[in-house]
């Protein structure tokens, strides 16, 4: 499958370690979650995409829905 920004077909899978923060002065007071994915990088443009697993999905909606809530 083609990128999905430039078309080109030189793309590689890739290991991660991604911290991810709620936005705003509210999230400074939200845990860090950390996730491990997959990366798809293509090595023309860069342009990279990712799943974010079922568990850490529902942490991030949870603190998300908390701090909309504050």
């Amino acid at each position: 499958m083609p990128c999905q920004s430039c078309q080109s077909e030189y793309q590689s899978d890739f290991n991660g370690e991604i911290a991810i923060h709620v936005p705003g002065l509210k999230g400074l007071e939200k845990p860090v979650v950390f996730v491990f994915p997959k990366l798809l990088v293509c090595l023309s443009c860069g342009f990279s995409q990712f799943a974010i697993p079922e568990v850490e999905l529902r942490q991030l909606a949870d603190a998300e829905s908390d701090t909309a809530a504050a």
